[in-house]
């Protein structure tokens, strides 16, 4: 099962989603948002592009989201957050946090830079930011997504516009 991983769009209106990740939502199993939709109308949009959205709040948020999910898929337990809860870039309290929830997989935001990086059984995946939005302390960013694919094992690789 393929799933399309993307954060911190800051966006006021759904028509600046890039096109390419429209269509590629399209054709994912669902699509997870880390957070910094910013906006109604692009919550509502990525609902409409893939009924199977799973979604929390990230920090610039004023929606009705939950903070962190947690679901199964295949058997692999997998956590989304933001992660400002931890401040920006905390990647002990991240890995911590995930250890704690006994995560095969944790999708994190915020940092606006993408990561993938193996902690034992562990993936962190922050997918950076999808719309290239400037980071909160100011450093440049690229547009970039992850696909995540889950079936006996976990493959994920980010990409870039």
């Amino acid at each position: 099962m393929k799933y399309l991983i993307i954060s911190d769009l800051h966006l006021s209106k759904p028509n600046k989603i890039p096109e390419i990740i429209i269509n590629l939502a399209k054709e994912m199993k669902g699509i997870i948002c880390a957070g910094d939709l910013t906006s109604k109308t692009v919550l509502e949009k990525l609902k409409e592009i893939n009924k199977n959205l799973i979604v929390v709040k990230g920090n610039c948020d004023y929606l009705d989201l939950p903070e962190y999910l947690e679901f199964k898929i295949e058997n692999k337990k997998i956590g989304v957050i933001h992660s400002n809860q931890f401040g920006r870039g905390n990647f002990e309290k991240i890995e911590e946090f995930a250890n704690s929830k006994k995560l095969d997989v944790l999708i994190f935001g915020h940092t606006h830079q993408p990561l993938m990086e193996k902690k034992g059984n562990l993936l962190l995946i922050n997918p950076g930011t999808l719309t290239g939005a400037v980071s909160g302390d100011g450093t440049k960013t690229e547009k970039t997504w992850v696909i995540l694919e889950i079936g006996k094992e976990i493959n994920a690789k980010i990409n870039r516009l």
